[in-house]
């Protein structure tokens, strides 16, 4: 692997680990961690969406910025919509795996999603293979 391409390694419990590769030309996952999913109810969605419009900030991008500012709008509001909340994220996510710094900060993302996913419900389940993640 050549240029900014970046392999990470992580080993988890129960025999599953992660290898991922993210750069300009390659994104791989060769293995998945399995996830157990919250129950919606005890998601705090709002929590969940700025942690993630902080991190995809941090990616410098102007697109993980409208993003992120999309993820704060839906915070903002009593009762985000979830189809909104789903797409900015599938959205997000795909575009930020190409990015140099995503494979730093994803053991940061992958919590947040996961809790997103559990708050989305069948809606969320799409989620959690762009971060490395298996039901």
């Amino acid at each position: 692997m050549q240029g900014n391409d970046y392999s990470q390694h992580n080993e988890y419990g129960d025999n599953a680990s992660i290898v991922t590769q993210y750069g300009a030309n390659s994104i791989a996952n060769v293995k998945v961690q399995q996830a157990t999913l919250p129950q919606a109810g005890k998601v705090d969605i709002q929590d969940e969406l700025m942690a993630l419009k902080g991190i995809l900030s941090a990616l410098n991008d102007p697109v993980t910025d409208g993003i992120a500012q999309k993820l704060q709008t839906e915070a903002q509001k009593s009762k985000p919509d979830k189809d909104v909340v789903s797409q900015t994220l599938e959205t997000g996510l795909g575009y930020a795996k190409s990015l140099e710094g995503f494979a730093e900060s994803i053991d940061q993302i992958r919590p947040h999603v996961q809790n997103a996913a559990g708050w989305l419900g069948k809606h969320g389940h799409k989620l959690l293979p762009l971060v490395g993640l298996t039901l």
